[in-house]
């Protein structure tokens, strides 16, 4: 069980390394959409970006990570666990985007966490 944990944690701190590369890459070009570009030039300028490419890629790592579980494991087990992204995605949000996290969202992952707690027990 311990395996599973562990490589359910870590491949759920690839998704949301993943995601936050995606932020911080849409927010170096200035956002998803920009009004005075075509369809074409926005779609390029999105994937031809380092952060956000490189978001696709770890992304990409991870969810070969999440299939081999899913493979393996009960996916009653796989996806309440990789809900500990909520844990790392206001890490995240604290500590590289500094968001204002009120004292409401700590409580909600907190209890969040409690249910992956329930749930690795059984």
């Amino acid at each position: 069980m311990v395996k599973v944990v562990l490589l359910s944690f870590f491949t759920t701190l690839l998704i949301t390394s993943g995601q936050v590369l995606w932020k911080i890459g849409l927010q170096k070009i200035g956002g998803f959409y920009l009004p005075e570009k075509n369809i074409l030039e926005n779609f390029l300028r999105i994937i031809l970006d380092g952060w956000i490419f490189s978001g696709f890629v770890v992304y990409a790592i991870a969810t070969g990570f999440f299939m081999y579980l899913l493979s393996k494991y009960a996916i009653s087990l796989i996806i309440p666990i990789s809900s500990v992204s909520f844990i790392f995605s206001l890490i995240a949000g604290t500590l590289i985007f500094h968001e204002q996290v009120n004292v409401l969202r700590f409580v909600g992952v907190f209890m969040i966490m409690l249910g992956v707690f329930f749930v690795i027990k059984n």
